[in-house]
């Protein structure tokens, strides 16, 4: 259950009115009815503080666990003599404020009593409300609101505050009629669609929603945002993503500066919350078998389109019919000559489809086929869907399709990029005005000039040839001629997956078995969240506290999906899956689309056991004649004794360790965090103290109760309250009045806290000491886990060599090679395999695999994962979907038309991302796992290229969610900065009226690649990207065959799993492009990614500088110059410690950078220099990291910065510097601080 609590009070009864919060609610309700996908939105207009108390009470007591709670109030905030925060509503009374308005504590109270984890809180209030040029402060008083102090600890609790220490939130600009405040306006814009979507699970979540807010109104108003995570452990989702067909459009007048005002509602409200409903509803009485052969149609019509037939070969004729009728209209049917009724029959009779067009164009594939020749083949430029039929005079060709340019041609003989070809298939489309044969041959030849295609006839429709010159040596390019060919929708690419697909043979999947696989999760997000049974670690290479979540995850649960963004260790990560699989003798299997990322996991695996391979490569035929000599391997492989039982004992000694050292750190964080809020307030109340007061007037823990006790006594007591205010005038010697006794009750009922926490930090270890304590545990790990692993594999082939043998029988006696798998895998555990060879190796056997992993699954289709879903009673799906996706070449409309054929509805299928062209196998799992309260793992710690390169790819992209732990010392040959923009104009050309060409910058390229060539080290690896075709050929053309055996230039498309030390871009595009070349480049934002982050220890950019810095995007930011972060959350503590150093005579130098890192501080002392990190325990952030890896974060990065600086290097608690910065300074001075070196 989704429910949303909309809270705004306009009008008061004692307090000044407002006019904006009407309006908020309005815009909140428009905006999560039509995109938030709530069951239920409660709107409390002007309610009275019972009216409110009754709805949230209702609402958390009857919660459930899973259950998600939106609640957003506008109003009034105000505090009462003791600082304490309340929310007024429309009865609130000034003198009463505990009786008529919410406290901070109560409504905390509340929040953590409910049995919902799921919360989210927006606060858009502070104090007051006066009008000032056309903008009302809800304040008069310059008072602070801690929110985060005043509502921390409560669990699954995230608050988003529209103002954070000092500043004011602000009501709309109601100078023509009431408008929703900027904070609230943003918060629509951003739950409509705006904000993004950074892990591409379709929806939007708080996090995602704070980073857009935070940036929007920090742009608009200079008003800082503020948001914390209390207790919250995953996502929570609140709006579908604008890229989500089921997401909105904004509502009226939404954009920005302008949301509805006052009054303003759309009329299908009500309508629009039901559809949402019924759509999150839907999951139940999913029909398989509609959308298995949903997704069969769209493969192999994809494949029918794919298809080029070959020019020698019996799959195409020419059509004797004289003058063209089909194409150009002249006639509805046309009379079939023999050899092409021939072609029909057969086709009919092999149920093939067929299709026809014309002009025929023969041409040679533009790369190699197997075996190093090139084919001749031979397709229409214009082709259409045709069909026979039996009439009583005969058998004739009918159309049953529209006129369509062949995409697969435009992109094998003509070699466009994409861009090109979608403009050219619109001008197509519209201009299709080709009626009668003239017209027809007039488009034509305008498609053959524009294409700069040869014509070897003159294209004359009305008088076709009667045959075609397909010899070889014969003339390449269009020919006036028309042909019919028959596809083979089941080609040898899909015939597998087909196969698989085909729910009603015998051999497909079986629809009534799918509940018991993994495939069950998309049809029942429900059970995302079971647990599974668990195993025990078993890590034989580098890990990290994110790569051990999802290994864990996918150990114990049906679905994991994880986000692996570039260099962030997905093979590390994969090898665990599969060595920790093997030793809890569970079978796994590992496919991909990308062979190379099959082969990495292999590889890495393999190396482990010198003796056999623990993983068999299958896949293809070549692969699959490899099974028989790994098999014979692990037969005769010797292998160690080893004493299995007391290696899995220690391994267990080591996870506890592990545990017990990543709690402390977890406690050691909530009390250092804890430590840097309440130091500010703590800070501020000191100086509000009367004179004469200060911590060291109350020593010890009894003395602040007593005097604390007394302080309340005498402000609130009715009968005594004059007794205990003479008590605090005579030994405190104030005046007594309630202001002063306000202040000090304040400082004291902090103060408690203050000590009760310092002296639970005494009472734990150091951090670094735990943090020594984590990489000592994972190195000792290493080697055991490489012990008992290769101990388990010894004892599962010597109780299952009979398996073995008997599956050695079968293959040399020719047996199916399904036969005796299910007891095969049982001993051999471990196979890897591409997608699309599945089937040619394993049954469709429901769970066959214990789990299955599904890699680079961003660029798998939804048609892909279903059968290795279907094999797999777990399943973890790795990808990113920042980078390519699948590339598709059926169409919008014949995905369309193939739903309503099968009777799917189509929001339904978008909703799930389980469309087949517009979702990718990692959409479809992310958004099974939203759907089921599941929550998406990152990979979250970045390893491979220079910081200069990725800050900006993990700003835009990743929002910030990646720490870069990459060692630049170790890199070859780096540079500062490691990022450079060559700045060369040039000029844009479209050879051939296609794809783009900048001659001026593909030489720049190629002198800066002799230079490279000359400076690098020899080891040192090249490579050059560009987003198109036509740039990439001149520049290998410029470069010259040696140089290419050095240095690797191709589409982003070619490079996406490789890396190179030097990365030279080529933008091509620049001032002047035209129109479409210029506006692809620009939308392909997740190409650019990929291009960048090849990039290991240098990144050039070689293009018009001026131009892609106006283009918005990620090379706009290299273009600007902007690639690094402005980091704010340290820069109090910081300050208050720069001062203290100042003042000891030090001039330490502000957030150096060194190799690509920077410290807060750089300290000249009697050791040496140091450098300063000031921790804020997460404090400011706006990621929600698991309890204790934001302290390891800091930790790792204190002690990569002493690594690549080699300078000493502390970590200093923000607490610290806020409140002895004297003392934290002397230490650094002095070289006595703890430190990483």
């Amino acid at each position: 259950m989704r429910t949303a609590i909309l809270i705004g009070v306009n009008t008061y009864e004692e307090l000044e009115d407002l006019r904006s919060p009407r309006a908020d609610l309005r815009a909140l309700e428009q905006v999560l009815q039509a995109n938030g996908h709530f069951d239920r939105i409660l709107v409390l207009d002007d309610p009275t503080r019972t009216e409110a108390m009754e709805a949230l009470e209702a609402t958390l007591g009857e919660g459930d666990p899973k259950d998600l709670l939106f609640i957003s109030f506008s109003g009034h905030g105000v505090k009462d003599t003791r600082g304490r925060l309340h929310l007024a509503f429309r009865n609130t009374r000034r003198k009463r404020f505990e009786t008529t308005a919410i406290s901070a504590e109560v409504l905390k109270r509340m929040l953590e009593d409910s049995r919902m984890r799921s919360k989210v809180l927006l606060l858009d209030c502070c104090y007051g409300g006066a009008f000032a040029d056309g903008f009302a402060t809800r304040s008069g008083e310059d008072e602070h609101i801690d929110f985060e102090r005043e509502l921390s600890d409560g669990a699954g609790t995230y608050v988003i505050a529209a103002s954070g220490a000092l500043e004011k939130a602000r009501e709309g600009d109601n100078t023509h009629g009431a408008q929703p405040s900027p904070f609230t306006s943003a918060v629509v814009r951003g739950l409509s669609g705006a904000a993004p979507d950074t892990n591409g699970d379709g929806w939007i979540d708080a996090v995602e929603l704070y980073q857009y807010v935070h940036r929007e109104v920090e742009d608009i108003d200079n008003q800082r945002v503020t948001a914390f995570a209390l207790g919250v452990r995953g996502q929570l989702v609140l709006a579908r993503h604008a890229g989500s067909a089921t997401a909105t459009d904004l509502p009226r007048g939404a954009e920005k500066g302008g949301l509805p005002s006052e009054g303003a509602r759309e009329e299908d409200d009500e309508p629009r919350a039901e559809s949402a409903a019924k759509t999150r509803g839907a999951h139940r009485g999913w029909r398989w078998d509609a959308f298995l052969d949903y997704q069969r149609d769209c493969l192999l019509r994809q494949s029918v389109l794919q298809q080029l037939p070959d020019a020698d070969g019996r799959d195409v004729v020419v059509c004797d019919m004289g003058a063209e009728v089909l194409l150009s209209g002249s006639a509805d049917r046309w009379p079939l000559s023999k050899s092409a009724e021939n072609l029909a029959l057969e086709a009919a009779k092999e149920r093939r489809p067929l299709r026809y067009g014309y002009p025929a164009v023969l041409f040679d594939t533009a790369r190699p086929e197997r075996g190093g020749s090139r084919r001749a083949k031979l397709a229409p430029l214009f082709v259409m869907d045709v069909e026979m039929v039996q009439e009583q005079d005969g058998r004739f060709l009918v159309p049953v399709g529209e006129p369509e340019l062949n995409r697969e041609l435009l992109l094998s003989a003509a070699e466009l990029d994409e861009g090109d070809i979608e403009e050219l298939v619109d001008w197509f489309q519209v201009d299709w005005t080709g009626r009668g044969v003239s017209g027809l041959a007039d488009k034509a030849r305008a498609v053959c000039v524009r294409l700069n295609l040869h014509r070897v006839d003159d294209l004359v429709a009305g008088e076709l040839n009667s045959d075609l010159d397909v010899r070889r040596g014969a003339r390449r390019g269009a020919q006036n001629a028309a042909v019919l060919y028959r596809g083979d929708p089941a080609g040898a690419a899909v015939k597998q997956l087909v196969g698989d697909l085909d729910h009603r043979k015998g051999n497909g999947i079986k629809i009534d078995t799918i509940p018991d696989t993994a495939l069950a999760v998309l049809a029942d997000p429900r059970q995302v969240t079971q647990e599974r049974g668990s195993a025990l670690p078993v890590v034989t290479g580098l890990s990290n506290a994110a790569q051990e979540e999802i290994l864990a995850s996918a150990m114990s649960r049906p679905l994991t999906v994880a986000t692996g963004a570039p260099g962030t260790g997905k093979t590390e990560l994969i090898t665990s899956v599969v060595t920790t699989a093997i030793a809890a003798g569970q079978s796994v299997l590992v496919a991909s689309t990308n062979n190379t990322a099959v082969d990495e996991v292999v590889g890495k695996v393999n190396r482990l056991a010198p003796q056999a391979d623990l993983v068999v490569r299958t896949g293809n035929q070549e692969k699959r004649g490899n099974e028989r000599d790994i098999l014979n391997g692990l037969i005769a492989a010797e292998w160690d004794g080893v004493d299995v039982h007391t290696a899995h004992e220690r391994l267990l000694v080591r996870q506890r360790g592990l545990l017990q050292a990543q709690d402390a750190l977890a406690t050691v964080e909530g009390v250092e965090r804890r430590l840097a809020v309440v130091a500010d307030t703590r800070r501020r109340q000191i100086e509000d103290l009367p004179a004469g007061l200060g911590p060291d007037t109350f020593e010890g823990i009894g003395a602040v109760d007593r005097w604390a006790h007394r302080c309340a006594s005498a402000l609130e007591s009715r009968w005594t309250g004059w007794w205990h205010r003479w008590r605090v005038r005579r030994g405190l010697r104030l005046e007594g009045s309630d202001r002063e006794l306000a202040a000090v009750l304040s400082f004291l009922t902090t103060e408690r806290e203050w000590i009760g926490l310092l002296e639970e930090l005494r009472a734990r270890p150091r951090p670094e000491e735990v943090a020594d304590t984590v990489r000592a545990l994972r190195e000792e790990r290493r080697d055991e886990s490489r012990e008992f692993l290769l101990g388990r594999v010894a004892e599962a082939l010597a109780t299952g060599r009979s398996v073995i043998e008997e599956r050695l029988r079968n293959l040399d006696s020719g047996a199916s090679g399904w036969k005796g798998m299910r007891k095969l895998v049982r001993t051999v555990r471990a196979w890897a395999t591409t997608s699309r060879s599945v089937r040619g190796v394993f049954p469709p056997t429901p769970g066959l695999f214990d789990l299955v992993v599904v890699d680079e699954a961003s660029q798998c289709t939804v048609a892909d994962l279903l059968p290795l879903l279907y094999r797999a009673e777990r399943a973890l799906v790795i990808g990113d979907p920042h980078q390519l996706q699948p590339v598709n070449t059926l169409t919008d409309q014949d995905d369309r038309r193939i739903q309503a054929v099968h009777g799917l509805r189509a929001d339904e299928l978008d909703d799930r991302s389980l469309t087949y062209t517009g979702s990718s196998a990692y959409h479809a799992a992310a958004s099974a796992l939203a759907a089921g309260g599941g929550e998406v793992l990152w990979l979250d710690e970045h390893y491979r290229c220079h910081p200069d390169i990725v800050d900006s790819v993990n700003r835009r992209f990743y929002g910030d969610r990646l720490a870069v732990r990459t060692d630049t010392a170790s890199l070859t040959s780096p540079e500062d900065p490691a990022a450079r923009w060559i700045d060369v104009r040039g000029r844009c050309e479209r050879p051939g009226g296609r794809s783009c060409r900048n001659s001026e910058e593909a030489e720049a390229v190629v002198d800066l690649l002799r230079e490279l060539w000359t400076s690098l080290p020899k080891e040192a690896t090249i490579g050059v990207v560009s987003p198109f075709t036509a740039q990439v050929r001149e520049i290998e053309r410029r470069l010259g065959r040696d140089a290419l055996r050095r240095i690797r230039v191709g589409t982003a498309h070619t490079f996406q799993g490789g890396e190179r030390d030097v990365v030279v871009v080529s933008p091509a595009a620049a001032t002047g492009v035209h129109r479409s070349s210029g506006q692809w480049a620009l939308r392909q934002q997740n190409l650019w990614n990929v291009a960048v982050t090849r990039a290991r220890s240098r990144l050039y950019v070689v293009g018009d500088r001026a131009y892609w810095a106006e283009q918005g995007g990620l090379l706009s930011d290299f273009a600007g110059g902007s690639v690094k972060a402005v980091d704010k959350t340290s820069g109090d503590a910081r300050s208050r410690l720069f001062e203290a150093l100042v003042a000891q005579g030090v001039e330490p130098k502000v957030r150096p950078s060194i190799g690509g890192y920077t410290s807060d501080l750089l300290v000249s002392g009697a050791t040496g220099e140091t450098a300063v990190i000031v921790d804020r325990a997460g404090v400011g952030t706006s990621v929600s990291l698991a309890p204790g890896r934001t302290l390891q974060r800091t930790l790792d990065h204190a002690t990569l910065f002493a690594k690549v600086s080699g300078l000493r290097t502390v970590r200093v608690p923000a607490w610290r510097c806020l409140t002895e910065p004297e003392a934290v300074a002397d230490e650094i001075v002095k070289g006595r601080t703890g430190r990483s070196e």
